[in-house]
């Protein structure tokens, strides 16, 4: 802890700012103790409810920040030695005010539903908070905030009920200790706010007053008191499994049946250790595949719940992208050098397996968060085989490998931290290991207006031959608070800096320097009730070698009027010529991109009524003649009823004389003149019999084709010499096709029965096709993959299997 002290006290030292105050003028709520058994009906029929200490007095943050709720809201706090207990009324003019839309578990906020909810700060850190909602349906949702982020994959097991009356409704709460984290003490002071949603209204209120224009939601709670002699529990929490798969691909069918246990471990009241023994992810969401031509890789979203959930702690500066973990054999690009005479590749893992994977992690009663990630992963063989002896053999694409990251977070004062990341990436034999160390600041003043925030990492590919060593820094300052703000935002990446064994980095060997500015109204004037406008400013260079790169103008505008309909523009513009150092993917080459200049914009209808829409729309010019881009999507959605929506999704994007890289052949680089035209066709359902079982449908076609029509010779200028003599093809049809289907039933907290069929099937060849249809047509020709999986996880945790030993 002595080199976080002092790494902190250096951090304070470079932003010359110093530690302030709390907010003042927070709201307090006492808290009331009780004996008797409290029934989670939503009824608040115990008499404690009626003696509690009332939170009351809404404001609201939107539509009209600063004024009064429109409705009266009431709300109250009780605990025992097992829980913490809320109680709300929440009333209207009368039930039918309430909007009741079902939705998914923690998919509420675009469903056309009134909501409660309460943000606990347990240690009080004004940075960090836990979450629980509950919507007019019944529908739970709970979520770790993080300033003003919400993560909503964390889900702990808590109940609830709802109650409607004549004059409104009310929320009934029980949050079990093990669902919290807090600090040993005899008197607890957590951080707490309340807030409301009114749907009609489109209206969002908090007890104590949150302010828009401020940074940092959860430093703008208020107060609760006299908790006393509360204890954590033993928080031991076992998810068994099991689940059964069949799949079909091209006519051949394989069965499997898997086992498995997910652990949560209270190591102490303030540190969780979960575990994933023998993981199962066949029931992960396929990928929305896509054509990429471009120097940068594709970043997908990572759909495996062990991965998504409780991990904000880890997420620091892109260092920890975990669809690494599991992901692609580091060695299968080397699979075609060690093929001989007569041998093929007749099966090749697109992903390693797991053999388990855990995280550690928390927050001492000092406000030092400390996280802790392992995972382990096993060899990775592909098979080969002889064509004429028909003999296989083994070819290990990726040796036993082991991932960690270790994580040190000081909260400070006045919204500050000091964070220490490293992560390591170690390979048992045949490549190379890699890691990655990073330390993180931020400071404000003690009014939360401006700060500034940096980082400095480092990273190191380590060979048998020697060690790649690449760094990182940045740095942001400005005003953050208020209707107008400004920020400059620095960073240099040297061209070694490599954290993409275990992070997430699209380009490094880059030096940008970006002013913003930016205006937003916060209160309805005029025809608006709010807008938000942005205006940046770009510089940018090449690290190596040294030289000027692009410089650009760009701006955002969006107005949402007293309707509640949304419209907004947005545009760039590049005034002279760039000089690109990516497209030709040779270290020191670039290309010269003409100067260019795009306008766009997007409107969207009142989601509050049965058939809402959002179209947008833009289109890029270039200083070159023919050169275009054009972008367009419609997506109308429609609510049948509280139970039953449907969202439908159409994009269409042509890119006129696009030029892009095409090959090497020795010193020499080609880029090629293509025309690129792509169609996505997406539909999302769900059907919500009931708040704890759901059924959702989403599908999707996306077909993207380049057609090349000329090839050039990159010159050491930037610029292209058509007519070379290169006689490569280079044109691709692609095709991905995908059906998910997903029936949940969650038969008691933190437990669910699973039932999900997928469809999946994907294409690429050079053989271009004239229409959307014929494309589509020869995509579902194609060979594909269908799958349907039955899975059940069943919470069982210390305090329950205690009581039923007891009994027994």
């Amino acid at each position: 802890m002595t080199l976080l002290k002092t790494i902190t006290v250096a951090a304070l030292m470079l932003g010359s700012v110093a530690a302030g105050r709390a907010q003042v003028n927070k709201k307090v709520l006492m808290a009331q103790p009780v004996v008797s058994p409290v029934v989670i009906d939503g009824n608040l029929s115990e008499p404690e409810w009626s003696t509690a200490a009332r939170a009351e007095g809404f404001i609201q943050s939107g539509p009209r920040p600063g004024q009064p709720s429109t409705q009266p809201t009431k709300v109250s706090i009780l605990y025992d030695d097992e829980a913490v207990y809320v109680g709300a009324m929440l009333h209207e003019q009368s039930k039918d005010s309430v909007m009741r839309q079902l939705s998914p578990r923690d998919d509420f906020e675009n469903s056309n539903v009134d909501a409660f909810g309460v943000t606990f700060d347990t240690y009080f850190d004004k940075q960090n908070a836990t979450q629980f909602i509950v919507t007019a349906a019944g529908v739970q949702a709970d979520g770790i905030v993080k300033f003003d982020a919400t993560d909503r994959s964390w889900n702990a097991a808590w109940y609830s009920r709802v109650a409607h009356t004549d004059s409104g409704w009310a929320v009934e709460m029980k949050i079990p200790y093990s669902a919290l984290r807090f600090p040993k003490k005899e008197v607890q002071q957590w951080g707490v706010n309340f807030f409301r949603v009114i749907r009609r209204y489109r209206e969002r209120s908090y007890w104590n007053k949150v302010d828009p224009a401020v940074t940092n939601v959860v430093g703008q709670s208020g107060v609760l008191q006299n908790i006393t002699n509360i204890k954590a529990p033993l928080r031991l929490a076992l998810l068994p499994y099991i689940s059964t798969y069949g799949e079909n691909y091209n006519g051949n069918t394989a069965h499997t049946v898997n086992g498995g246990m997910d652990v949560k471990y209270g190591v102490s009241e303030s540190f969780t250790l979960d575990m994933t023994l023998v993981p199962d992810f066949g029931q992960t969401l396929f990928d929305n595949r896509v054509l990429n031509l471009s120097p940068v890789e594709v970043r997908y979203d990572e759909r495996r719940y062990f991965f998504t959930e409780g991990v904000d702690l880890f997420n620091k500066n892109d260092l920890f992208y975990s669809r690494r973990v599991g992901g692609v054999p580091v060695n299968v690009q080397k699979l075609g050098g060690q093929l001989v005479t007569n041998e093929v590749v007749t099966e090749n893992p697109a992903n390693t397996r797991l053999y388990n994977a855990a995280k550690f992690s928390g927050r001492t009663k000092g406000r030092t968060g400390i996280g802790i990630f392992n995972a382990v992963s096993a060899p990775t063989m592909a098979t080969v085989t002889d064509t004429i002896t028909g003999s296989h053999r083994k070819v290990e694409t990726s040796p036993l490998t082991n991932y960690s990251v270790l994580v040190l977070d000081q909260a400070m004062k006045n919204n500050s931290y000091v964070s220490l990341v490293n992560t390591n990436v170690y390979r048992a034999e045949n490549s190379y290991n890699a890691n990655v160390s990073a330390l993180l600041f931020k400071i404000a003043d003690k009014k939360n207006r401006y700060g500034a925030s940096g980082s400095a990492d480092v990273s190191q590919l380590i060979y048998d031959t020697g060690v790649v060593v690449g760094h990182r820094g940045g740095l942001n300052f400005g005003k953050q608070s208020g209707n107008y703000t400004w920020s400059m935002n620095t960073r240099m990446v040297t061209d070694k800096f490599n954290p993409n064994d275990l992070g997430y980095l699209d380009r490094n060997n880059i030096i940008s320097c970006v002013l913003y500015n930016v205006y937003n109204t916060y209160k309805p004037f005029w025809v608006f009730n709010n807008t938000y406008n942005k205006i940046g400013l770009e510089y940018y260079r090449s690290y190596n070698p040294w030289a000027y790169a692009r410089s650009a103008v760009h701006g955002n505008h969006t107005y949402t009027f007293r309707n509640f309909l949304t419209t907004g523009v947005y545009w760039d513009w590049t005034p002279a010529e760039s000089y690109d150092y990516f497209e030709p993917r040779t270290p020191g080459r670039y290309f010269v991109q003409p100067s260019n200049n795009m306008f766009g914009g997007f409107y969207s209808t009142d989601y509050r009524k049965r058939f809402a829409f959002d179209v947008s729309g833009s289109k890029r010019w270039y200083k070159v003649e023919d050169r275009e881009t054009l972008g367009w999507n419609v997506s109308p959605r429609y609510r049948f009823s509280n139970k039953l929506s449907a969202i439908y999704s159409f994009s269409r994007n042509n890119a006129k004389s696009d030029v892009g890289f095409v090959n090497k052949v020795s010193d020499s680089i080609y880029l090629g003149t293509r025309d690129l035209k792509t169609f996505t066709n997406a539909v999302s359902a769900a059907y919500i019999f009931k708040r704890t079982m759901s059924l959702k449908l989403e599908g999707r076609h996306y077909w993207s084709q380049a057609e090349y029509s000329k090839y050039g010779l990159l010159g050491s200028d930037g610029r292209l010499t058509h007519g070379a003599g290169y006689s490569g093809t280079h044109n691709v049809n692609f095709n991905s096709f995908n059906v998910f289907m997903n029936f949940v039933w969650q038969f008691k907290p933190g437990s669910e029965m699973s039932v999900v069929y997928q469809n999946s099937i994907y294409t690429s060849g050079q053989a271009l096709v004239n229409s959307y249809m014929e494309s589509l047509n020869g995509t579902l020709q194609a060979p594909q993959s269908n799958s349907l999986s039955v899975k059940v996880i069943y919470f069982l945790d210390y305090q329950t299997l205690e009581k039923v030993w007891h009994k027994g």
